[in-house]
């Protein structure tokens, strides 16, 4: 997949007969995949390349000053789009179109900038200051503006409601997985490179990755059973997600794996930690003799997982 840093870097070259949407596409859920799988097909029927226009900010962060936790980072969003197909993504700051009516978006924009005459929009999507360019809208201007406008597919959860990344993050605020699961269409996970920690891991018979995870939303602290994900190979371990109050340290909430036969250094790998149950809260413990037989206990009930094909 092509990456573009901002559209003052486009041009027509990079993709011919572009088939363009336009997203966050935080998550990329089961939503937001099947718009990709209708984004596919039509670029290949016109003999194009299915582009996605995306931002390096939330937009609420540009309009509100509003934090938004991340399902995944923008780095983690863009393999999962190329997984699904995109040929070529360009990344914006929301704050270059945020003054723009659903027309001049779509006229400056979409046909002028991006040279695109294909333009894909989420059945619940909207564009323009105010998002005042509902779909209905786009469709209408389009024909004006000599850009094919068509509207994505629906897609509902099990009772009805809308797919979105809010309550994928509630589902996950609230230790829902199994919900969120559903909703992304994986299991939920976190990535991040890994980062030096204070090495404790090892005095304790268990040296753990300590995976960087700053600015994503993440699920109640607890000890969790993983997959655990580096580069081509795969394994099942456990993670402790939380703020170590055996040792209050005040480092805030980390994330520490441990994958049982993984040795040596990992600083600056890529991790992907895939979460199943959770085995009990975060504890504090009297001692770190106590916390050495609470590890051993929870690294049984992964041998028993692994035994019975659960994680």
């Amino acid at each position: 997949m092509k990456i573009v840093s901002g559209l003052d870097a486009w041009h027509p070259g990079l993709a011919a007969n572009p088939v363009f949407t336009v997203g966050v596409f935080d998550g990329v859920h089961r939503g937001h995949r099947q718009l990709l799988y209708e984004l596919g097909n039509w670029a290949r029927a016109a003999d194009g390349a299915p582009g996605i226009l995306t931002f390096s900010r939330h937009p609420l962060k540009v309009l509100r000053d509003i934090d938004v936790p991340q399902i995944l980072t923008l780095e983690n969003r863009l393999v999962e789009l190329e997984r699904n197909g995109v040929a070529v993504a360009v990344v914006i700051d929301f704050a270059a179109i945020r003054e723009l009516t659903a027309e001049r978006f779509l006229k400056d924009v979409v046909r002028d900038r991006l040279s695109c005459r294909r333009f894909l929009l989420g059945f619940d999507s909207a564009v323009g200051k105010d998002r005042t360019g509902d779909a209905g809208e786009l469709v209408r201007l389009g024909t004006d503006a000599g850009v094919e406008v068509r509207i994505a597919s629906k897609v509902l959860d099990q009772e009805g409601n809308k797919i979105g990344s809010s309550a994928i993050r509630a589902a996950v605020r609230n230790g829902d997985l199994a919900r969120a699961a559903n909703l992304l269409g994986r299991p939920f996970s976190l990535r991040g490179p890994v980062v030096r920690g204070e090495g404790r891991g090892a005095n304790l018979g268990a040296a753990t990755a300590n995976v960087s995870i700053a600015g994503c939303v993440l699920p109640p602290d607890g000890v969790y059973l993983v997959r655990v994900f580096r580069g081509e190979t795969t394994a099942a371990g456990v993670a402790n997600l939380g703020v170590r109050p055996t040792f209050e340290d005040g480092r805030g909430r980390t994330l520490e794996v441990h994958v049982p036969g993984w040795v040596g250094e990992m600083y600056g790998d890529l991790l992907e930690v895939r979460f199943g149950r959770r085995l009990r809260p975060e504890i504090k413990f009297e001692n770190a003799d106590a916390l050495r037989a609470q590890i051993r206990q929870d690294l049984e009930a992964l041998a028993q997982a692994v035994e019975v094909g659960e994680v």
